[in-house]
This record gives structure tokens, sequence and C-alpha cells, in this order.
């Protein structure tokens, strides 16, 4: 999952370590750090076996019969590695802000702050800053490259976000965009991001279960054409969602788009359902269920008239907390 875009990420802000940590934060100060987001509010809550990467699958499988009864679910273990991953592209962006969240501010205003403008030692001939803004419970922050030297109109944005604070501390609902495109028309290097011209993260912590969606827009497309979200329950229930275009699922002359929904328990039992939204097999649906050794135990296929299920379906583990719908 789109990996290459979270390392050139972590080089945006280096300059930002420089600035002196720790110590003179206002209570003021504290509410806007408070405003951004850390990794325990949008990370997957996955299983132990998951996080200790066991027999993480590479590609998502054909239908076929390596998808056996007592066998081992490779679509579970993508789906761990899916929220695997989805939690290193959540680590790299945060650490971003975590240099900021850490930082004073160079700037400090009744309802606005900024760090910098500072170097931006990798992009030379340009400087950066970032600014936080508050309005009543609405904090909005940008961080904004200029060429060097430029006045204030020079100022654009590489990354946009925003929360709206509601119950308690770091509860409520925000965004966070990184926009790649624009990146490249001020004649920013993204590296391996070319293939990409936006991410957007949208999430809520305000109300159980929490979520997290991860929007990639491919260069030259109008909309996000990838999808991944997250939700988990404070008992451990966790669950991936995502859809994935142009993938070669079943033979035949067209791709599938594939729409996977995958929850488990934290002892990593777990159900999956897919549906074929594009493609050759469009309107298929697949369901399975498996045990905390990631084991098959129930199988469902809408194709198959003959022997449209194995298994047993009252192995499937009870996750119908994730129903919710906050």
């Amino acid at each position: 999952m789109r990996e290459p875009v979270m390392r050139n990420l972590a080089l945006a802000l280096p300059c930002l370590l420089a600035v002196a940590c720790g110590g003179d934060f206002s209570n003021d100060d504290l509410e806007f750090q408070n405003a951004l987001p850390q990794r325990e509010d949008l990370a997957a809550k996955l299983p132990d076996s998951a996080r200790a990467g066991q027999g993480l699958g590479t590609h998502v499988q054909r239908l076929s019969a390596s998808q056996v009864l007592g066998g081992t679910s490779e679509l579970a273990l993508q789906a761990y590695q899916a929220g695997t991953r989805f939690n290193t592209s959540v680590d790299r962006l945060l650490s971003l802000l975590e240099l900021v969240r850490d930082a004073r501010p160079s700037t400090r205003e009744t309802d606005r702050r900024i760090w910098g403008p500072f170097p931006a030692k990798d992009h030379p001939g340009q400087e950066l800053r970032f600014v936080m803004e508050r309005q009543d419970a609405d904090f909005a922050y940008l961080l904004q490259f200029r060429p060097k030297g430029s006045g204030e109109d020079a100022w654009w944005t590489y990354l946009p976000g925003a929360f709206k604070a509601d119950g308690g501390i770091r509860k409520g609902t925000g965004t966070l965009a990184l926009d790649l495109k624009e990146a490249r028309a001020h004649g920013l290097k993204t590296g391996d991001a070319m293939a990409l011209d936006r991410l957007d993260i949208d999430y809520q912590t305000k109300a159980l279960p929490t979520s997290v969606e991860l929007l990639f827009t491919a260069a030259g497309a109008a909309t996000p054409d990838t999808r991944y979200a997250s939700r988990q329950t404070p008992e451990g229930l966790g669950e991936m969602a995502f859809r994935l275009p142009g993938v070669d699922f079943v033979p035949g002359n067209l791709t599938e788009t594939l729409d996977i929904v995958a929850r488990w328990t934290p002892d990593g039992r777990g159900v999956l359902v897919l549906n074929i939204l594009a493609g050759d097999a469009k309107g298929a649906q697949y369901t399975e269920c498996w045990d905390a050794g990631t084991r098959i135990t129930f199988m469902q296929r809408n194709w198959d008239f003959l022997n449209p299920t194995e298994g047993n379906r009252s192995t499937c583990p009870d996750v119908s907390a994730l129903d919710l719908v906050p």
C-alpha cells in the first residue's frame, strides 16, 4: 500500500528537529497541540499474531482451491497485512505532526500559532512554516512552502488539516491531506509518489467505534480510486475495509475492483466479506470465517448453487459491535 509515499513524507520536516523542544508551553499551546492526532487515535487494531507479522501474504489471491475449509486463510493474512501497512502509513505521516507538537511555536497570537519559517533542507531554495488557527472548537492547520526570501503571498500549502473538538482531549473529527500535485507544480520533487496526486485522511474519535479512512487519488484522476479504512472498539475488535481497483482476481479479459471488509477479535478469530464490484466476476460475493490459528472454519460463495456453503456459520465470531455507525 503506497509505502514509498510515506517514505518521502518523512523527509519533509527535518528542519523542525532543530527547534527547541520541551517546557514553556501555555495552556493555550496545549490546546493547539491536542488538536493534532496521535498514533493511538488513528492506528488500526490488529490481533497479536498479526502484529508479530505471522505469515503475512503479499498479494490478493485469486478465488481458487487455495481457499480450503480447514486451511490457512490467505485473505485473512492479507487483511492483516493491509492493517500493518495502514499503520505504517499513519505512523510516517503523524511523525511530521509530532515534531510540531513537541516544539515551542515561533509566533503566538490569541487564536494562531506559527512554527517557522525554516529552511527546507531537502528542497534547496525553499523555506517552510507550520500554521495553526483556532475558531471556537475548530482548528485548521497548514504546512506551507515558499521560495526563500519571497513575500507572504508566495506561501502555498502542501499539507492542509482540520480538527473539530467534541467530547474531550483529542476527541472529535478531523481531516489531513497531502497535495502532491500542488507540490510538483511548485517544483518540489515527490520521488516515488509521482503516481499520486493526493492522499486524504479522514477520521473520527468522538464516538465508538472510532474510524480512520485513507483515500489515494492517482495522478490525473478526478476522484480517489483506492480506499483503506479502519475501525475499532475499546474491547479490541478491529476492522479493515479496502477497495482495490485493477486486480486480476479471476481468469478473464477484465481486471476486478474488489471491496473487502475484514473484522477480527483480539485473539485473532475473524470474518471477511469480499464483493467484486467490476470486472469478469462482477456481482460475486465471498464470505469466510477463521479461527485463532487463521484456519478457515466457514465459507460461502453466492455463485455456487450446488455447494454454496462449507463449514459451520456458528464458528464465526461475534463482531456485531462494529455494526454501530457513529
